[in-house]
């Protein structure tokens, strides 16, 4: 995925409002002040636990089918959503 969805994220699901493809689904992950992982779900899956805590989505993710049309990083009030390479 280019875009991708960081800890910043406040969980205001603009970006979920504004995706014509609605691909950005709820990742079911928080993070405490210590930057660990809090979770009432599972959050092993696709491999997620293998990422940094700064690498994984915070509240919502970004699933396959992204146009890459920007608008969920232009709606992000906490600038939590990235272009990656």
């Amino acid at each position: 995925m280019p875009y991708r969805i960081t800890n910043a994220c406040i969980a205001c699901g603009d970006c979920t409002v504004v995706c014509p493809q609605k691909v950005i689904i709820e990742d079911g992950a928080t993070y405490n002040t210590l930057g660990d992982i809090n979770s009432t779900t599972d959050v092993v899956r696709d491999g997620a636990m293998d990422e940094p805590p700064e690498k994984l989505a915070a509240f919502y993710r970004i699933t396959a089918g992204c146009n890459k049309c920007g608008r969920c990083r232009e709606v992000c009030p906490a600038g939590a959503i990235v272009w990656e390479d």
